[in-house]
């Protein structure tokens, strides 16, 4: 028997189930996402308040009104990141040797995510933090640039188009820190997929959001988290 009833999704578009269809070029969202699947293996009731395009401040202020509304449930997963570690392209393109923030510092990313965290313990409800999937640079450098932006000016910013890669890693390393230092669960979706031997496969066109295949995985990985973890009462509080 589960002792864990009741479950919310905080997240962006990885989490809502968000695909790239191949040949309209435009995100639709699966019939039923990984949550809802899920759903289908565990006795468990999923509230999934993802949305496209979330960045962690948001996500921030979402979760806080839901705690002061007295948000019901046993365990809250948060997936964030993919938007944080992004970049204004446009304004990239045009100014390549200026000083560009991404979306999210990663120093604020890192302490609102402690303060999710925290708040969510504060309330008695277990926080369970999912790290990336990873991302396919080279296809995100030619997604972002399919409309006239400068390849060659965001590239002169980055100094290698890995460093895409690279930087959306440090996101999702530091969540995955912060878990640990913070006394949460964790789910490791990253591994699962770096663990193929072609991961980029697995990747839409776009290079940042997982394909059909790539979303099973992810539900395979909840399911074997689920299996070992919702459980046993001594896993979660261990």
């Amino acid at each position: 028997m589960n002792i864990v009833k009741q479950v919310q999704i905080y997240g962006d578009s990885i989490m809502k189930g968000i695909l790239l269809d191949a040949q309209s070029k435009k995100y639709y969202p699966m019939a039923e996402n990984t949550a809802e699947l899920f759903k289908e293996d565990f006795s468990v009731e999923i509230n999934n308040r993802s949305k496209f395009g979330c960045t962690i401040q948001k996500g921030h202020e979402q979760l806080k009104k839901s705690l002061d509304k007295g948000l019901a449930c046993d365990m809250v997963l948060l997936e964030y990141g993919g938007n944080d570690s992004d970049y204004n392209w446009e304004e990239v393109s045009a100014a390549p040797e200026a000083k560009h923030q991404p979306h999210t510092p990663i120093k604020l990313f890192e302490s609102i995510y402690r303060s999710m965290i925290l708040e969510l313990k504060e309330h008695n409800i277990i926080p369970l933090v999912m790290s990336l999937p990873p991302i396919d640079g080279e296809k995100y450098l030619k997604w972002i640039t399919r409309n006239g932006l400068s390849e060659q000016n965001i590239l002169r910013f980055l100094g290698d188009v890995q460093m895409i890669y690279r930087f959306q890693e440090l996101y999702s390393l530091t969540a995955t820190r912060i878990a640990y230092e913070c006394g949460a669960m964790f789910v490791d979706v990253r591994s699962a997929f770096l663990d193929k031997h072609n991961y980029k496969e697995l990747i839409c066109e776009d290079g940042i959001h997982p394909n059909k295949t790539g979303h099973q995985l992810i539900q395979q990985t909840l399911i074997s988290f689920a299996e070992g973890h919702l459980k046993n009462p001594m896993q979660i509080y261990a």
